[in-house]
């Protein structure tokens, strides 16, 4: 019922008209990663994220300030009073620094931020690229094995026409050409499926991007790949040079020392400020004893913000349960990744294991049976129907082979996102 159920989805997806997308492009996939990081709006805000908080450190060092202040007094009261204008200025005392401290701890972590999306979207465009260069690629082979069937089909036709071969015999030759029908209109609808997950990793809506190649090759440098026949990785370096510079992770320490400079900042809020008060002074005719004009100027010091009545507590105690929830934020993540850099290499080192078993034996193998066949065929030692089914044999080798290389090219990707690094750095260990 399942697999009746994908088929008729198939069916109808295969037979949908265009949905109006304005223009088809095929790009590298160098041009794919290039477009997406220059057009990407998640990556875009994170990079706005990243100034913000580097203006933020501006900001967190400014100095108050001043206020003007003027008294005029007026009626009776004059009489031996002054008249003054000047300005009062606020200085606070060892709170600036740190306030830039945590600012300029913050715009870190940011940038931190903002490199680990753009490895994630270079990393993800790459596994939707390759995936929908392997699903063209099915595509190809299941379209030779549905011409292959049918070709089969052909030849038992004949052949029972003959009485060579019985008619339950033929009734299996059309119940293979009919499945491989079936299969080869999934295989269309995945190619559909993984263009539009390639085209949403690029997030376009305008445009249908398509890949430059049009089936999936052995070409480990254009795809930026680790050769498979190479065998020098280690694990355990893999491993610790991750931990020590996937930006994720990097990220989440610095939101540690951020925590603990908001600490100390928060405590500094205990420490007075002081204002310092300067002007000028005057008593107008009529408003001294001796009728004279007087002026002079004056200046004084206070201290203000004094924790007397509120000393900051609950702020401090905030301030010290945030620092400890940042270090149980960062030892999380630390076992996360470790268990996930394990799982992928495990995946890497099956799928490079099964693609070099299948270069070195099986395809070797089925070619050498096809080889067999073709020219048992040409001495009359094997009819048609015998060398058609070692063909489909082939075919189905074939198959296979590209889901393993497949298989290899996205576990691949998918170690170097949980590595957090790109291949050149990989190679250098």
């Amino acid at each position: 019922m399942k697999k009746t159920l994908i088929s008729l989805i198939a069916l109808i997806l295969v037979i949908l008209p265009s949905n109006g997308i304005l223009e088809t492009k095929k790009i590298s996939l160098q041009e794919a990663i290039e477009t997406a990081l220059a057009s990407n709006p998640q990556l875009k805000m994170a990079k706005i994220d990243t100034q913000i908080a580097q203006n933020d450190i501006k900001t967190a060092n400014k100095l108050q300030n001043p206020a003007l202040t003027t008294y005029n007094n007026i009626g009776r009261f004059t009489k031996n009073e002054q008249h003054h204008f000047g300005f009062d200025y606020t200085i606070e005392l060892l709170k600036r620094s740190k306030r830039k401290d945590v600012a300029y701890s913050k715009s870190l972590a940011m940038y931190d931020l903002e490199k680990f999306l753009e490895q994630s979207l270079i990393l993800e465009i790459k596994k939707t690229y390759i995936d929908l260069l392997l699903k063209k690629s099915n595509l190809k082979v299941v379209e030779e094995q549905k011409n292959l069937a049918n070709d089969l089909y052909e030849s038992a036709l004949k052949e029972q026409k003959k009485g060579k071969i019985s008619k339950s015999d033929l009734i299996q030759t059309k119940i293979a050409l009919n499945r491989t029908i079936v299969y080869y209109n999934i295989a269309k609808s995945e190619v559909i499926f993984a263009q539009n997950r390639f085209n949403t990793a690029m997030n376009t809506s305008n445009i249908n991007f398509d890949t430059k190649e049009d089936t999936l090759e052995r070409n480990w440098a254009k795809l930026y790949t680790y050769n498979p026949q190479n065998d020098n990785l280690s694990f355990d370096k893999l491993k610790q040079y991750a931990l020590d510079n996937r930006y994720d992770l990097k990220s989440a320490k610095q939101e540690i020392v951020t925590a603990q400079k908001k600490l100390e900042m928060t405590k500094s809020k205990k420490i007075p400020d002081l204002t310092f008060g300067a002007g000028w002074a005057y008593q107008a005719k009529g408003a001294t004893p001796d009728d004279a004009f007087r002026s002079g100027g004056y200046a004084g010091v206070s201290l203000t913000n004094i924790p007397l009545i509120y000393q900051y507590k609950p702020e401090i105690e905030n301030a010290k349960l945030e620092v400890e929830k940042a270090q149980l934020k960062y030892e999380d993540m630390i076992i996360d990744a470790t268990r996930n850099i394990t799982d992928a290499w495990e995946k890497f080192s099956i799928a490079k294991d099964t693609l070099n078993f299948y270069d070195k034996e099986l395809m070797n193998n089925s070619q050498e049976l096809l080889k067999v066949a073709r020219e048992g065929l040409r001495k009359n030692d094997n009819d048609l129907t015998s060398y058609l089914f070692s063909k489909k044999l082939y075919f189905e080798l074939m198959l296979e082979y590209q889901n393993a290389l497949g298989d290899y090219y996205i576990s691949w990707a998918e170690l170097l996102r949980e590595l957090g690094t790109t291949i050149e750095d990989v190679e250098t260990l």
